[in-house]
């Protein structure tokens, strides 16, 4: 058992200069930071210690009580949930354009939550400014009004005594797994394919903002989840499009989501059925594939399409026809709204995961490889012809060969495939892509790559 950290939810209303805030705080560009309002949506959190003090600090989007759209409701109740979760809460108001009607509509309504709030009075980069300022915000009845920049870091530090100061006597006591226990898992997909949808469902609660519009999830949404004693941390990415159709805010959607996939050891596929293959699936599916990451196949909606005997086995045979380097993939065809099939996906999940994370020893590995020498030897190239020595694997996650070889660049592509559907066929790694490299065989390199072959990794 380990103490939970506090939580301390960054709140106001669009475009005071939370998100700025935030990432001041946690000292790293997390959430996405632009001058118009609404560019936050999802809550973001990220620990960070004060003091010896450790603190989960959410970051919300802005708190409007006039929006009427679907999109400013599901933001007003995210913020609404986020409070109930908190310890206590940072009001960010700007101290250049003074009190407005919206600022006094969330003082309001962050009193009636019964948590403690602290007023933090944002663009102060000048002395005068924050002299002026600082005036017009007394009437409220705050005992402690702290004047920070958020662009600057000046009053951060004040800001976060006074937090400190704030906070319960202590917090309460969670399990929390070793970080080498976690599976990373990211939920990818082009916009408004339902990740978030999906994500809500594995989790069990809301936690990412669902609407019908699409590129609602601009930034990736970390939670952590435990399912049969094992924890997985799901990621949901913002929906990534082709370079070519890409508008401005996206941009910085887009890089968020391959960092998630960079980061992730497995990847959740999804596939709109409705809709059917794209080339955008393609262009997503590749980056993930490239990167390393494990992958399930998951064709959601298809609670929505008219089957036939077969309906499934050809979707899927279309799907690997599309995309050759996903045969040795799960697929799955679910409904992430209703939760048909969903339950299935943490069985997947281990299972690439276990394969991703495979490694075979040298001597065993050798003694495959003399068999399939024997029975399919490579052919030359342009009358030179390749000797391959040894091979072993030096890495996990993905699995990683080397083969060792006399002539290595006259043994072919087609060759060097053959080895890979091999391990395949022994050795299982489904879901996981295999990497191959081809190097020059030598007694030295024998003698060290062998050494290095048994270090731990």
């Amino acid at each position: 058992m380990a103490n939970a950290p506090f939580t301390v939810a960054i709140v106001g209303r669009p475009n005071v200069g939370k998100s700025t805030l935030f990432n001041r705080i946690v000292g790293q560009r997390v959430s996405i930071v632009d001058d118009r309002p609404g560019v936050t949506r999802d809550v973001i959190s990220r620990k960070f210690e004060w003091n010896g003090v450790t603190i989960q600090f959410l970051d919300t989007g802005g708190y409007e009580t006039a929006g009427r759209s679907e999109l400013e409701i599901g933001i007003r109740e995210h913020i609404e949930e986020a409070v109930e979760l908190t310890d206590a809460l940072i009001l960010v108001v700007d101290i250049t354009t003074g009190p407005t009607a919206e600022d006094e509509e969330a003082v309001n309504f962050l009193r009636r939550c019964g948590r403690p709030v602290i007023l933090a009075a944002n663009k102060a980069d000048t002395i005068r400014r924050e002299e002026e300022g600082l005036v017009d915000f007394m009437g409220w009845g705050f005992e402690e009004i702290v004047a920070v920049s958020a662009l600057h870091g000046h009053g951060t530090g004040d800001l976060l005594d006074e937090v400190v100061k704030t906070l319960p006597e202590r917090a309460g006591e969670v399990d929390v797994p070793e970080q080498e226990d976690l599976i990373r898992v990211a939920i990818v997909g082009r916009p408004n394919v339902g990740k978030s949808t999906l994500l809500n469902n594995l989790v069990g609660e809301k936690k990412a903002l669902v609407t019908s519009i699409p590129g609602t999830t601009r930034d990736p949404v970390d939670t952590l989840v435990e399912k049969d004693g094992q924890a997985y941390l799901l990621v949901d990415t913002a929906g990534i499009r082709r370079r070519g159709k890409i508008k401005e805010i996206e941009k910085y959607a887009v890089v968020r989501g391959r960092v998630a996939i960079e980061r992730a050891d497995v990847a959740l596929l999804l596939v709109d059925a409705e809709e059917g293959i794209t080339e955008t699936d393609a262009h997503v599916f590749g980056e993930a594939w490239d990167a390393g990451c494990a992958c399930v196949v998951l064709v959601n909606k298809w609670d929505l399409v008219e089957k036939e005997t077969g309906t499934s086995g050809e979707f899927a045979k279309k799907i690997h026809e599309t995309f050759k380097f996903l045969r040795p993939c799960p697929i799955q065809f679910i409904s992430a709204l209703t939760g048909q099939r969903t339950g299935r996906i943490w069985d997947d999940l281990r299972r690439v995961y276990n394969a991703h994370d495979l490694r075979v020893g040298t001597s065993e590995l050798n003694n495959k490889l003399e068999g399939w020498l024997a029975h399919c030897p490579p052919h030359g190239i342009r009358g030179r012809h390749p000797k391959i020595m040894y091979m072993s694997q030096v890495e996990s996650a993905p699995p990683t060969f080397v083969v060792f070889a006399k002539n290595p660049d006259a043994l072919h592509l087609t060759y060097q495939r053959h080895l890979i559907n091999e391990l395949r066929k022994e050795y299982g790694f489904e879901g996981t892509p295999i990497r191959l490299w081809v190097r020059p065989a030598s007694r030295k390199a024998a003698k060290n790559f062998e050494v290095a072959a048994t270090l731990p990794k």
